[in-house]
């Protein structure tokens, strides 16, 4: 009978769980049906820990650094509209069709070195500006004065997945030229000691992986399975298309990175690096899964074209258009496990109810027979109904009231049946 109970609330536990992660691609983005140029977020992160619990020349080079290479630039810098037409190359390598015309990017580097270990921690942000993401402009029809219907838009969404694997050098006022897509650069820049015992070991050729794959984003989960709910009143920030000015439109979210019963368990990657240099020392580089939401305008779902991933949306709602939950379970299923739940709930207090019973009904009382207690105000009902004064005075010949408690008890007890109090003088 316990499994009666338990079952439904492992199925809440499951389905209900969002976990966030820390993501090595962490993306956002916001669509809308009118093809106005788009500003989306990518931040690339990586975590890299050295340990060297036994000293050596790399506890030496480390211990006690504590340093922050930061700097935000645009593409009003060469170095930065360099990595722009980068990664507009990248992004045409997808099939996209889109066109980079502006980029942002924020870079932070942290180096925290203790007496076993230290860790270095890589984030990059980028914030291109997209346009030209339309791949068919469907049509509006207007009834009354409100508009939907029409053939649906196509919207472009490969150029999400773009990949960047090639060396990336940003000229900063503070920090010179720094290569910051391969996180071997930095260390070789920053921390040539500590790079000259890593040249040439496994762990060198671990730190040689791109920061800036988003191509992880459709690898990890294709783009029809990513979880996906409408909501007719989404609010769109200033910040992210400015012409909207906080106006509340129809959108579709389409997400990815959270683990649940339909996507599985969304695990990141984590290496366990063992290399000798003086002596033997261990990295280790932790990549989290991706992560990634999209806010589409209009009712919208995932599609192909040739291969690559994209939107197709209308303005009013389709018979077609899902009504999963952002957990990628319909509404009738949640319907029916809360229903279920009801009923499995009924179910268990009938059966304690009836156990209930059953105890009282074979408790051996012996030759005393006990009556039912009422509460003194009961008494007073009692006493002033007409219908019952015999019955009133013999109840008040052989029980006494307790002034602690309020209830009457037996007149051959001392102490009250209800809390024990003594009886009064």
């Amino acid at each position: 009978m316990r499994a009666l109970y338990i079952l439904p609330v492992l199925i809440m536990l499951l389905v209900g769980t969002l976990s966030p992660v820390f993501a090595t691609v962490d993306f956002t983005g916001y669509i809308p049906i009118d093809g106005q140029p788009i500003t989306p977020n990518f931040k690339f992160t990586r975590v890299v820990n050295i340990s060297y619990p036994n000293g050596g020349k790399l506890k030496d080079a480390l211990d006690g650094q504590n340093q922050t290479i930061s700097f935000t630039l645009d593409n009003s810098n060469p170095s930065v509209q360099k990595l722009m037409q980068d990664m507009q190359s990248a992004m045409t390598a997808t099939g996209s069709t889109a066109k980079i015309t502006g980029l942002k990017l924020n870079y932070v580097a942290q180096i925290n070195g203790h007496s076993t270990e230290a860790s270095i921690t890589y984030l990059i942000q980028v914030i291109p500006t997209i346009e030209n993401y339309v791949i068919y402009k469907g049509t509006v029809t207007t009834v009354s004065g409100v508009m939907g219907g029409g053939t649906p838009f196509i919207m472009d969404a490969a150029w999400a997945g773009f990949n960047l694997n090639q060396a990336e050098t940003i000229s900063t006022p503070q920090n010179g030229n720094l290569e910051i897509n391969f996180p071997i650069n930095l260390i070789q820049k920053d921390l040539p000691n500590v790079y000259s015992m890593i040249k040439g070991t496994p762990a060198e050729n671990a730190l040689q992986a791109p920061l800036m794959d988003a191509s992880v984003l459709y690898t990890q989960q294709a783009l029809a399975n990513w979880d996906h709910l409408f909501d007719p009143s989404y609010v769109v920030s200033d910040s992210d298309v400015l012409h909207y000015k906080g106006t509340k439109v129809a959108v579709t979210t389409f997400s990815t990175g959270v683990s649940n019963l339909q996507s599985g368990t969304m695990a990141g990657s984590t290496q366990n690096i063992d290399f000798t240099a003086d002596q033997p020392y261990k990295m280790t580089v932790i990549d989290q899964a991706a992560s990634g939401t999209y806010n589409v305008e209009g009712t919208a779902q995932a599609y192909n074209v040739k291969g690559a991933p994209a939107f197709t949306t209308t303005l009013v709602v389709s018979g077609t258009v899902s009504t999963t939950t952002a957990g990628g379970i319909s509404n009738m299923t949640l319907y029916g496990l809360a229903g279920g739940a009801a009923v499995i709930a009924v179910i268990v207090f009938m059966w304690s109810n009836k156990k209930m019973k059953q105890v009282v009904t074979n408790i051996d009382t012996g030759p005393v027979v006990y009556e039912t207690r009422q509460h003194w105000a009961d008494k007073i009902d009692t006493a002033t109904s007409a219908s019952a004064p015999p019955k009133q005075e013999e109840e008040q010949q052989q029980d006494w009231l307790c002034f602690k408690c309020g209830y009457y008890t037996l007149n051959s007890q001392n102490t009250c049946s209800h809390c024990g109090a003594p009886r009064p003088a």
